[in-house]
């Protein structure tokens, strides 16, 4: 009886591995062209946050210190606009950027992480993290890294967007032989 029980869970691990295997190969099979579409949404998401008759909070932390006060849009559109690289534009992005993606049957969730081929763009790596159910994917944030170069100072920041109710933009400047300064930037128009 306990060879049938250890054989019987031996092929339910074998199985449950092809399953997931062959998940993984119909996401990777798919294709550029069902990239995700992050600079649409990102676009979506701030005509969204636009159309609000609301105030949106903006929390500001330099030196561990921490100003808070709310903004017009002009500004909120200023800040946003920082996340819309042309490189998230599909035309470059189905390009310049591979896909691969992991699929999270314990949470219901799917992460899909798109890496720069070329280390010269500013943009270099783009995670997409949705809910799923069995009828409906729902995007829950986005993230975004970039690193450039302003004359001698490298300028590294790190985006997140989180869907219907928040931004967040952490900035980190570094010149040859200092410290990285570290600046923090954070939107919030819904509930957390």
């Amino acid at each position: 009886m306990k060879k049938i029980f250890v054989f019987t869970a031996i092929l339910s691990g074998i199985a449950f591995a092809c399953k997931n295997k062959q998940k993984k190969e119909t996401i990777r099979q798919q294709g550029k062209e069902n990239f995700f579409h992050v600079y649409q949404f990102l676009q979506s998401e701030i005509q969204y946050v636009d159309s609000l008759p609301i105030g949106i909070a903006k929390y500001a932390t330099y030196n561990n210190k921490t100003d808070t006060f709310y903004i017009k849009m002009p500004e909120f559109d200023k800040i946003a606009g920082g996340f819309l690289c042309n490189e998230l534009k599909p035309e470059i992005f189905e390009k310049e950027f591979s896909e691969s993606a992991f699929m999270d049957q314990t949470t219901h969730s799917a992460t899909f992480t798109y890496a720069a081929q070329n280390p010269e763009l500013e943009l270099q790596r783009v995670d997409v993290l949705a809910k799923t159910n069995e009828s409906t994917n729902n995007v829950s944030s986005v993230y975004l890294e970039k690193t450039k170069h302003s004359s001698d100072t490298l300028i590294q920041q790190k985006l997140l967007w989180r869907t219907r109710t928040s931004c967040e933009i952490i900035t980190s400047e570094q010149a040859p032989g200092k410290k990285p300064v570290i600046s923090q930037t954070k939107l919030v128009w819904g509930i957390e």
